[in-house]
């Protein structure tokens, strides 16, 4: 039988705040042992274990299996080899850092949904067995938050890292990462995913009904400045955000350049927060903005009359929003 198990729980949306809740008091000190423990030589066969489990439990809540992730296996071993070798037990290191920067440093993209579950027997001796990966399992299963993870929506890749110790005893830690889930969307909702021609009139609405509480009048969706905003969109392969260079109006279809007095843009991202476009986005961006001063200013500027608006979605978790407010001749 193990030893209780010292557990913590840790949720980093990328591109947003995160933060870590610990369920489980942690000791004031820790044994100290030599820095000489390392991961089980039959770690492969131990991560295999561990997602059989996470799998078999996300089955069980009709969700989608897991597969295993090199970046992730690569942040929670390392992050089980540091708390071991320096002797502390948290999900951010001495230096501060957390989940998410330890998987962008084994190459994961810092738009994806990331989080951790960690565990700690001081009891525990080598040699780790499967046994020892399923009643680790049964523990964070039992601990709400860590099974919030374990049957988070949203995943697609698992890591898993352990190190034990005939001194120290044993620490296991669980990543986890996925595109996420559109924000404002509630667990029990299925998010409305929207065709694309329905993004532009949808933020035109949305706008608009802020316009009109502020006594502004509606502005006209335009399909010249959606091009526009198409167009100044980054590359979809990119894992960064910076809009194409190029002048707005130059952007602008030949025809109409001579149509707009001004034209202004405005662009927002976000990270872990879905696959496909949908309702929940729109609202969120609009939120977004409507909640930057600036942005506010703009959006509800009474001599606007033209809307384009591009969502960019790249199916891994980032969303770019960019609207193109214009006004007429």
């Amino acid at each position: 039988m193990l030893d209780p198990i010292r557990a913590q729980l840790c949720r980093v949306c990328s591109a947003s705040a995160g933060g870590w809740l610990a369920l489980a008091a942690v000791a004031a000190t820790l044994i100290a042992a030599p820095a000489s423990a390392e991961a089980p030589e039959d770690i492969d066969q131990l991560r295999q274990r561990a997602l059989e489990l996470v799998n078999a439990a996300r089955q069980q809540h009709g969700l989608s299996p897991l597969q295993l992730g090199e970046a992730l296996n690569d942040a929670a071993q390392r992050h089980a080899d540091d708390m071991f070798k320096r002797n502390y037990y948290s999900h951010n290191s001495p230096e501060g850092n957390d989940v998410q920067d330890r998987y962008i440093a084994a190459g994961g993209s810092r738009w994806r949904l990331v989080a951790e579950n960690i565990a700690r027997c001081a009891g525990c001796r080598p040699p780790a067995t499967t046994g020892t990966v399923e009643q680790l399992q049964q523990g964070w299963m039992n601990s709400p938050h860590h099974r919030e993870n374990i049957l988070r929506e949203g995943l697609d890749r698992f890591g898993y890292g352990l190190v034990d110790d005939g001194e120290q005893g044993l620490y296991g830690v669980q990543t986890f990462a996925g595109a996420g889930t559109p924000r404002g969307s509630s667990p029990d909702d299925k998010p409305q995913v929207l065709a694309e021609d329905q993004v532009l009139p949808r933020m035109t609405d949305l706008i608009n009904r802020a316009r009109k509480a502020k006594g502004a009048g509606p502005l006209q969706p335009s399909r010249a400045l959606t091009e526009v905003a198409t167009a100044m969109m980054p590359p979809e392969s990119s894992d960064g955000i910076e809009l194409k260079d190029g002048d707005a109006f130059q952007n602008l279809p030949a025809d109409q350049r001579r149509s707009f007095r001004s034209i202004g843009v405005i662009a927002e991202a976000c990270g872990g927060c879905g696959a496909e476009a949908t309702a929940a986005d729109l609202r969120a961006f609009r939120r977004q903005w409507l909640d930057n001063p600036q942005y506010q200013q703009r959006l509800l500027d009474p001599e606007l009359t033209y809307l384009g608006f591009a969502l960019q979605v790249d199916g891994r978790g980032r969303k770019v929003a960019l609207a193109v407010l214009g006004k007429h001749r």
